[in-house]
């Protein structure tokens, strides 16, 4: 197929039903030719036996005993044998002839001429009737009559049936007739018999072939109209403006063509919607940074016009958390973006990565007043995914828990299997999500309003992002004594 490669589809296809019918129909119109060529020549062979038995009926009999001198002597008129000599000359010296003449003797051969007089082909006839009841000559025959194209010497060996020689310079189809004392001789130039069995081959061949020339042109007008599309479409790409997220539309969509149409405005639509999520993040990012970075400016004039080592070290300390918080807001608007891009995705343990996620923020809730608790059984519980994006799935729901659960509360997490699932709890006992909420808080920086956590409005974003393209889903719930309950389900891998 490489080396196909470059080539047009249009050529290719009708350089292939060129080929074919090609094959085909030449194929076809060889065998008539050949077909018609031998049936011709059957029939000229009857025509020369025929014409030797007519001649023996009406005419040897009335010569073998007639009192003659000299051989009979059938003349075509003169100005018919004057007509043909001149046209065999034309036709022995090509060069004296029109391209059209010279196109049409190599094609059909050379056009007879027919005149009152008779027809030019008679010169190409000839026959001799000879006599062996007397002893004439050295050879015992004698020459009784002939025509005028023939010969005075016997045109071929006194033995009946068909043979090919060479007289004059031509080659001659000769029939030879023995009825008693009398040898009659008809012969035939080849190359006439030739000319007539090539025009009869070309009668039978030129209409396939002309039929070919026109079935090639009306078979490449219709593959240009089917490809018609396709160059449409091509046009309409190379004429789309780089700001055009439209899906495209054709005023004809052949069906073999329209999920080619339907894929690539799915493609489009995807990189809409990567596009509008970029300008988003560079919105919401340039929104949310100036804030914190503001608060940054204010601690450091602060601590630059502090008078005593106590400001001093207090603007210090408001600076360094404003930073941690910056930082943590840049992470996860990082993660954020990079949610759902899984450049790694490997077979991973589910069941190790909540427990790494755990083990990292087990001395983080301790420092909080919160208890991790996870129940997960031996079976790593193995998905195809990528381990940053999974492991920051699991963080954000445990720091959302943390961040919301008041102290001295637990942070419960489950995980087990649930037919070809893998099913994944976080519990808390904070202040939940009312109802009407649920679904706004996967929007990217939203925040319940008079909420008292201090996130960025990211984590829930994250976390649905990176199951959307595991191919999971995530549902929001109550749990048992109160607060928020996130329940993931995400495909396990085959085994």
């Amino acid at each position: 197929m490489r080396a196909l490669q470059g080539v047009s589809l249009r050529v290719l296809l009708l350089a292939g039903s060129a080929f074919i019918l090609l094959f085909v129909l030449g194929t076809s119109a060889l065998l008539a030719v050949r077909a018609g060529q031998d049936e011709a020549d059957e029939l000229f062979d009857a025509r020369l036996a025929t014409s030797a038995r007519v001649l023996e009926s009406l005419m040897a009999r009335q010569v073998e005993h007639a009192t003659i001198n000299a051989p009979l002597v059938m003349s075509l008129p003169v100005p018919l044998e004057l007509e043909a000599g001149e046209r065999d000359r034309q036709l022995g010296s090509p060069q004296q002839l029109s391209w059209a003449a010279v196109l049409q003797d190599w094609l059909f051969g050379h056009h007879d001429i027919e005149t009152p007089l008779g027809h030019e082909y008679e010169t190409h006839i000839a026959y001799q009737i000879w006599s062996d009841y007397e002893n004439f000559g050295s050879d015992g025959f004698r020459l009784l009559a002939r025509s005028s194209s023939a010969p005075s010497m016997p045109m071929a060996p006194m033995r009946a049936g068909f043979s090919d020689h060479d007289l004059a310079g031509s080659l001659w189809r000769v029939f030879v007739l023995h009825s008693g004392d009398v040898w009659i001789q008809v012969g035939e130039r080849v190359d006439a018999r030739e000319e007539l069995s090539a025009k009869l081959g070309w009668a039978t061949g030129a209409p396939l072939l002309i039929g070919l020339g026109v079935l090639l042109l009306l078979n490449g007008l219709l593959i240009g109209y089917g490809l018609a599309p396709l160059s449409d479409l091509a046009e309409r790409i190379a004429h789309r403006s780089p700001r055009d997220d439209q899906p495209l539309t054709l005023t004809w969509v052949p069906a073999e063509m329209a999920p080619v149409l339907s894929a690539l405005n799915a493609l489009f639509g995807r990189v809409r919607d990567a596009l509008a999520r970029e300008r988003r993040f560079i919105d919401a990012a340039a929104h949310e940074l100036r804030t914190p970075l503001a608060a940054l400016r204010i601690h450091a004039q602060n601590a630059r016009r502090a008078e005593d080592p106590a400001r001093l070290n207090r603007s210090l300390d408001s600076l360094l958390e404003g930073v941690a918080r910056t930082v943590h807001l840049a992470e996860q608007m990082l993660a954020h973006s990079r949610a759902g891009r899984g450049t790694q995705d490997i077979p991973l343990s589910l069941r190790e990565v909540v427990r790494d996620a755990v083990a990292q923020r087990h001395l983080s809730c301790e420092a909080s007043g919160h208890a991790l608790e996870l129940q997960a059984g031996e079976e790593p519980l193995t998905v195809i995914g990528d381990a940053n994006s999974l492991s920051s799935m699991v963080g954000n729901l445990i720091d959302n828990a943390q961040r919301y659960a008041p102290a001295g509360t637990a942070i419960r997490l489950e995980l087990q299997r649930d037919g070809d699932q893998a099913r994944l709890v976080v519990s808390d006992a904070g202040p939940g999500i009312p109802q009407d909420l649920r679904e706004r808080v996967f929007e990217p920086y939203f925040r319940i309003p008079g909420s008292a956590g201090s996130g960025s409005g990211l984590g829930l974003a994250i976390v649905r992002e990176v199951v959307e393209y595991l191919g999971g889903q995530i549902a929001l719930g109550e749990a048992e004594g109160g607060g928020l309950r996130v329940e993931l389900r995400l495909p396990l891998a085959p085994d």
